[in-house]
Order: structure tokens, then sequence, then C-alpha cells
């Protein structure tokens, strides 16, 4: 939890008498504590006042260093100290457990270790070149388990919005759904959810917490495992696409890629959720020309990405501005332009229709486009 000065703090570190550095030196000691209780199952064993003795033989941990670690925690807020007793603070019940409004620790856990290791071997080499040599998913490779760290870190930060973008594309039941980069899962089963038959499109090695999710939900979303750039797989969403959805594969498993149908019936709704600041412009062109092209007759393109350059706070502008460099160091990317996008749009023959923002992610936004 980011450290918050007092008065007097703040006052220093505005003069200029103190170091304000050691703010970003405890903010990152705190993201590991928070990703250490969280792997230890610290959070979800603190469902009550509990002493540290107790979680200790419940965690199989050492009394005094467990002990060491709940005060750290106490000191930045995660959790409050009663004497011998230890409970969550409200923040931590809200953004932090499972059963709150919106679990972030994987996505904690996603950036203590998956993004940090990364960024240590590749950032310096980034800013140099302007590119990192190979992009994160590229270092991810075949390793199920860091894809499984990194899907979780994603599904995580879409709980956020799941509800609210799915909302603002309104009634998707008896849709077709495409969700093209979507390996977390957490579109995909909330318009399942809704009615929609998705089917969604990931490396192959990314597509296990989609699968576990949609498994969990007894949700109709199919998956397939595939580089959205290759002709082959383009071939192959044609079949899935048009076949009947109460004829494929079971919920979570992927489809036979020899379905019969008409691949001219197009799919109702495509999402491109996150997926093109992974792309040089080119690619990102050609992706939406090919989705453009897979879309049914008065079908609908959703484009969901960081677009602004800023935000409307300070807090949303500092945002912006590190998950800019992130993509430079992880991606060899940027935050993508919005103008560009659009033109890329109008140029794949689509008419954009809307375009939202939302209160919980400052500079994120939904631009809809729909095929005539």
């Amino acid at each position: 939890m980011p450290v918050v000065p007092g008065l007097l703090e703040r006052l220093a570190f505005r003069a200029n008498l103190a170091p304000s550095a050691i703010l970003d030196v405890h903010g990152a000691a705190s993201l590991h504590a928070a990703a250490l209780a969280e792997d230890l199952g610290v959070f979800a064993a603190l469902d009550g006042s509990r002493t540290a003795a107790d979680l200790a033989r419940e965690l199989e941990l050492d009394r005094e260093a467990l002990e060491t670690l709940l005060d750290a925690l106490a000191a930045v807020g995660y959790v409050a100290r009663d004497g011998d007793e230890y409970r969550r603070t409200r923040a931590t019940e809200r953004w932090l457990t499972a059963g709150g409004e919106a679990n972030l620790a994987p996505f904690v856990r996603f950036w203590t270790d998956v993004v940090l290791p990364y960024w240590r071997d590749h950032a310096a080499r980034a800013v140099r070149e302007g590119d990192p040599g190979e992009s994160l998913y590229e270092w991810l490779g075949d390793d199920e388990d860091a894809w499984a760290t990194t899907q979780a870190g994603f599904r995580s930060a879409a709980s956020l919005l799941q509800g609210p973008v799915a909302d603002a594309l309104g009634d998707v039941a008896g849709a077709s759904v495409l969700d093209l980069g979507g390996g977390h899962g957490a579109y995909a089963v909330e318009l399942a959810e809704r009615g929609a038959a998705v089917t969604l499109v990931d490396h192959p090695a990314a597509l296990g917490p989609a699968r576990e999710a949609a498994a969990a939900a007894d949700a109709d979303v199919r998956l397939v495992g595939g580089d959205y750039l290759a002709d082959d797989l383009w071939e192959r969403l044609g079949a899935v696409g048009a076949a009947d959805p109460e004829t494929g594969s079971s919920p979570g498993e992927e489809p036979d890629a020899d379905r019969s149908g008409d691949p001219d019936e197009g799919y109702d709704l495509i999402l491109l959720f996150n997926v093109l600041h992974g792309h040089d412009p080119d690619e990102a062109a050609d992706l939406l020309d090919r989705a453009a092209a897979a879309l049914a007759p008065g079908g609908r393109l959703a484009v969901l990405d960081q677009f602004d350059a800023d935000g409307p706070t300070n807090l949303a502008a500092v945002g912006v501005a590190l998950i800019d460099l992130t993509y430079l160091v992880t991606l060899g990317s940027g935050t993508p332009d919005e103008e560009a996008t659009t033109r890329w749009i109008d140029a794949a023959g689509l008419a954009r229709v809307d375009s939202r923002t939302f209160r919980r992610a400052p500079g994120v936004r939904l631009l809809v486009a729909e095929r005539a």
C-alpha cells in the first residue's frame, strides 16, 4: 500500500529537505511484502482477528518471522494490529481478497514474479535501442506456470472493468463473439454469462487460466490457440464462428478446427482488449483489417486500450506515463495513438459509433466501430 507521509513530512519533501526517493524504496518494499503475504496465504487466512502464533501454526511458518512480516504489513496499512491480534484492513478486504470487490493480489504477484524480473534484464536495452530485444510474451515462451501468473494478473486487473465494459457493449444474448488475445478469460466469461457464444484466441500456453475460468462458470467459451496475425488461424476461426454453438466443444475446450459452417456469416462482436499496444503500427493496422473482414454485416469491433497521453488527475497522469514506459520495456512499444487507431478503423471499412471512458481506469478508453 502506498506510504502516505504526514503533514510535516510532506512539507519537508516539497521543500527538498528530505530525500523523496525514499518513498519509492518504501513502495517497492511494500509491494514485495504484499506479494509475499499473498504467496504465503496470509491475507486469505486473516479472515478475522488472529494471533501470529495461531497463523504460524496454520500456515506452517516461523512465528517470529511471521510477526515481523505482519508488523511491516501493519505499518503500511495492509493489516491492523490490536495487542497480539492482527486483522485485514478494509482496503485489503476490498481489493486484495477473493471475497472483495476486486482481488488485485494476482496483479501484484504478476509484477513481482514476472514484470520486475523481466524489467531488470531488458530495460536498459529497451531505452538504449528502442526495443528490449524480445517481448515479454516471447520471454515467457512455453512456460505455462509463468503464463498462468501473467494471465491471472491480467484477469485481476480486468476485474475492475469487466462489468462496466460489458454493460457498455449492451445486449449480447445470442451473439457470436470473438475475443482476440483475451487469454485471461475475464471478458469472455462475462459475455458468455450474458448469453453470448464466445471464441477466445491466444497463445496456446496462455489458455490455462481461461480454460479454468470458463469451466468454473460453465460458460460457453471455446478456446483456440494460435497467432491472430497468421492466415491459417483465421481460416480456423471462420469455421468456429459460423458453427452452431450448441454443437461445439465443451466449455473451456478447444473446438474442432474442421467444424463446418459458412465463414461468410462472420462474428457479431470482436474484442481487441489491451492488444494493440503490443504491436507496431503495421501489425496493428493489419489486425484491424483482419478483424473487420471477420465481422458479420452490422457486426461491431470493440477496442479497449490505454489511449490517453495523460489523465484527469495527478495520479492518473503518473499512471499513464508509467504504463507507457512499461510498454516500452516489455514490448518495445507504447500506449496506442487514438487518432492513428481511428484512421486504421476507417481504412478497414468500419465506422466509429461509440467511445467510452471509465472512472476506475483513467486513460483507458473503449472504442466501438460497426461494419455497415
